[in-house]
């Protein structure tokens, strides 16, 4: 059968209603009589890369053959360097959650912030609530090219354990370590200690990954830390820690004036401010 739809369909007409008018196999099929095998086998032979689960059902639901509204997102996000996609790859790299089947969720209990990721992506997708969950706000999206070059950058499937640093340009490094701390840092107040009180740490599941931040923090000015390792249930959380007069270093870093983008978690920075100014020494 493939052999009799190559007599009737030419290459260049398949590669333009494949790739150019976006039509799907079964379309094709249906024009020229044959199966929707026998089309993709021909598309194979032909070198031609097939759409990935999540395009395919985009095209569809574009073309209402699906009923399920269609949400824009723009899709070259991940592919180029910028503050504010540095900040997200930081904040998808500690706190977000990729399928095997190409679905990302980020969850977190602050709507505000989940809604300026989606600006900042071009989506139109909404904001979902699990109140039953901490009360857990996620924002899910799926497309084959945000997926590959998040893939690229080190971030995976079932990653918590074995994501690596990614290769941040020092341009943008500050964006993405406060992503990663606005994913699992910390910054809270140390009650034994009330006239240095203010308390930051950041934790990893990948040794690798937190030893490489800390390297990176102390680029930026942070005096060099152990990392502490405590077990879990089913294997070891790796803590960066630092007291009182470096976590108002570490403030500065953050969130340098002027912020490039206006990403960041509101409450992590309210407490940072309430922090640096228990001590007036301090916080000169």
């Amino acid at each position: 059968m493939a052999r009799d739809l190559r007599l009737r369909l030419n290459r260049e007409e398949l590669r333009r209603l494949y790739i150019s008018e976006k039509k799907s196999l079964e379309d094709i099929a249906r024009l020229y009589g044959s199966s929707r095998v026998a089309v993709w086998k021909y598309c194979k032979s032909e070198h031609i890369i097939r759409r990935g689960r999540s395009d395919a059902r985009l095209e569809a639901q574009k073309k209402g053959k699906v009923p399920q509204n269609f949400f824009d997102i723009n899709d070259k996000f991940f592919s180029k360097w910028s503050s504010e996609m540095a900040y997200v790859l930081g904040l998808i790299a500690t706190d977000g959650c990729v399928s095997k089947s190409g679905a990302v969720s980020l969850c977190i209990n602050d709507k505000d912030l989940l809604e300026k990721v989606k600006n900042a992506m071009g989506s139109a997708h909404t904001i979902k609530y699990y109140g039953r969950q901490n009360r857990l706000y996620s924002f899910n999206f799926s497309r084959q090219r945000l997926c590959a070059d998040l893939g690229k950058l080190g971030i995976f499937p079932n990653k918590s354990l074995n994501i690596r640093f990614p290769d941040v340009p020092d341009a943008f490094l500050i964006d993405f370590i406060r992503g990663v701390f606005d994913g699992d840092g910390s910054v809270f107040f140390e009650k034994r200690s009330p006239e240095f009180p203010l308390r930051t740490s950041f934790v990893s599941s990948s040794r690798e990954f937190i030893t490489e931040l800390e390297s990176k923090l102390a680029t930026l000015g942070m005096p060099k830390k152990n990392i502490w390792q405590q077990p879990t249930k089913n294997s070891f959380s790796f803590i960066l820690r630092y007291a009182h007069k470096d976590s108002i270093k570490l403030f500065r870093i953050l969130y340098p004036n002027p912020l490039g983008n206006s990403l960041f978690l509101k409450r992590k920075h309210e407490r940072f401010l309430q922090g640096s100014q228990l001590n007036g020494k301090t916080a000169k």
